[in-house]
């Protein structure tokens, strides 16, 4: 027997000295806590924080539990048992907030400036091509998505958990999902698919409509299209004896969702004039919309508050429209626009009792935190600014059920800080997406 065992020893003993090393080296290294690790637990109790709930009083040295991906349980630590199988977490010194929802967002896919020929030669091919106009509402964003590990790790840096993914092309540009950021793979990161049909109110180039009057035209024929089409359709199919059948057409058959049974549109709206087209076409049509972009709400908040509470999804880029005449002043009154007027879009609206929800529309992660702190310091409540990045995108998405705030049965998205998340040295050190714990390094480190 030693014979034979010696002979077949080596060929058996390579392969179990390399699972071996693989354990001692790579298994260390994915729970050592670098930046960026990630780790999958059935449960973990993170103990002796500070809480804010949101929807709830903060909890000045709380505990949170979390089990599957889902809070457990959430209160003062004296008044919360910790399950046996529960990985508890040490978060003293550490503050507790649902992780933040950008309800707009362009991320994951290849945006105009990326796709731009990369030479002379391709600039003038792509010129001399007849314009057509590029409307494609029956797109589906999430078929054109490819998530990047660096992107959702800036993400989580600035606090910010789940995101609505917009298509940016046309003017009926296509339909978005809402994602959680709880790693690369597409399909797991799905919260809804789809959520809302976006409407931009551009021009097309060389074709109609060419102007913006053009294209307010262009979108209620479009609506009024669908309605007559949704009516013979619904004739036809109730009794088709000697009655012609409708013509399949796949633009309007992709707009009766949202013109028809009422789901969600989303418009953007860049200026003031597009605020007010977009509510002019929502009381025309009964449309079930929302606004995002809205960096001069502020202009039109009368219109607002007599609209029947639209959501409205305010971007946080201070960058005045091109229509503003701050952008044509000359640089001085563009930059004071940008550092005074702008910023303090989200506090009129807070002082005039309109909803909102803050995005990062427009803006790269480290963009969108800095202006998130000058919103507040130029008059936004930071409480209200919390709100307008947790339960209030909850409720426009339609997830206020599963996300927004930190309560027993929600979805375990939340995010651990060192220092007051708005404050301008805070670190966001741990992030729980679906029950996914990701650790950053703190700097110093």
């Amino acid at each position: 027997m030693n014979k034979h065992l010696k002979k077949i020893s080596p060929a058996f003993s390579r392969p179990v000295i390399l699972v071996f090393l693989f354990m001692v080296m790579v298994i260390p290294l994915a729970s050592s806590g670098r930046a960026g690790s990630q780790a999958v637990k059935p449960a973990y109790a993170l103990v002796n924080c500070r809480i804010f709930p949101v929807a709830q009083p903060v909890i000045k040295k709380g505990t949170i539990v979390v089990r599957d991906g889902l809070i457990e349980a959430v209160g003062p630590t004296a008044s919360i048992q910790i399950p046996d199988d529960a990985e508890i977490i040490e978060a003293s010194g550490l503050t507790a907030y649902p992780g933040l929802i950008s309800a707009h967002t362009n991320l994951f896919f290849e945006t105009k400036e990326q796709a731009q020929p990369a030479t002379p030669e391709d600039y003038l091919a792509a010129y001399s091509q007849p314009a057509e106009p590029k409307e494609f509402p029956w797109l589906q964003i999430i078929e054109k998505l490819k998530p990047k590990k660096q992107t959702v790790e800036a993400y989580h840096r600035t606090g910010v958990t789940t995101v609505v993914v917009a298509p940016n092309e046309g003017i009926f540009q296509g339909q978005s999902v809402v994602l959680n950021l709880n790693g690369d793979q597409i399909n797991e990161m799905v919260l809804l698919q789809p959520w809302a049909l976006n409407i931009n109110f551009t021009t097309e180039r060389g074709v109609y409509p060419s102007s913006p009057m053009g294209t307010l035209a262009f979108l209620r024929q479009k609506f009024y299209d669908t309605q007559h089409y949704s009516l013979h359709l619904q004739k036809y199919l109730q009794s088709p004896l000697f009655l012609k059948r409708p013509v399949y057409d796949p633009f309007l058959e992709a707009l009766l969702p949202f013109v028809i049974d009422k789901k969600p549109i989303v418009f953007e709206c860049h200026n003031l004039e597009e605020i007010k087209r977009a509510l002019k076409l929502i009381k025309e049509f009964q449309l079930n919309a929302v606004l995002s972009g809205c960096n001069e709400a502020w202009r039109v908040s009368e219109d607002l508050k007599s609209a029947a509470n639209i959501p409205l999804l305010v971007t946080l880029d201070f960058r005045p429209p091109t229509s503003s005449h701050y952008a044509q002043e000359g640089q001085t009154a563009k930059e004071k626009a940008e550092k005074e007027i702008y910023p303090a879009n989200a506090s009129h609206l807070f002082q005039e009792k309109i909803n909102f929800s803050l995005t990062s529309f427009g803006l790269n992660e480290s963009n969108f935190i800095k202006n998130l702190r000058l919103a507040i310091q130029v008059g936004l409540p930071a409480d209200q600014a919390l709100r307008s990045l947790t339960i209030e995108p909850a409720r426009t998405l339609g997830l206020e059920k599963q996300l927004g705030s930190l309560e027993p049965g929600k979805i375990a998205n939340l995010i651990l800080t060192r220092g007051d998340l708005f404050d301008e040295k805070a670190q966001v050190v741990k992030v729980m997406v679906d029950g996914t714990l990701f650790t950053y390094e703190e700097k110093g480190q």
